[in-house]
């Protein structure tokens, strides 16, 4: 059952919201990733789920220092609680806490932007195991890869 809650977590309809950092990328949903700070080496990218525009977090250590030297990192993420929470409760380096959380493995198509990337999640602790795309906005456009 949580499966089901986790996938229309992601598979919701995403609102789009403007960026509040220098970078941006577009889920293959249709919503909005902005870059929106780093805590303590831990870059913390967002983006709205839902009606109610509540922002899903990845933690992504690590990346702010590898600017030009982007490939895979492992992370997590924190969303907002529902149905499918966990049996603990995790809390981010900005003092966000929630039972909705797991861990994430990004990947980045490109070593600088603008690149797109993949991102496998998981829900609490199970492995990463469901997929998502953004691709990056720049200039206005969005930056599919070339095969």
């Amino acid at each position: 059952m949580w499966r089901r809650a986790f996938a229309a977590l992601f598979g919701a309809v995403l609102c789009a919201s403007p960026a509040l950092a220098d970078e941006a990328w577009m889920l293959s949903g249709g919503g909005e990733v902005t870059w929106d700070e780093d805590v303590n080496g831990v870059s913390i990218l967002s983006y709205p789920v839902g009606r109610s525009g509540e922002r899903v977090r990845l933690y992504v250590p690590g990346l702010s220092a590898a600017i030009d030297e982007r490939g895979t990192f492992h992370g997590y993420w924190i969303g907002p609680s529902g149905d499918s929470d966990c049996a603990a409760i995790l809390t981010g380096p900005d003092g966000t806490q929630s039972a909705a959380f797991g861990q994430a493995i990004i990947t980045f198509d490109q070593p600088s932007f603008p690149s797109g990337w993949s991102v496998l999640i998981g829900q609490c602790f199970d492995p990463p195991s469901d997929e998502m795309r953004a691709d990056a906005i720049y200039g206005n456009q969005i930056v599919v890869p070339r095969n």
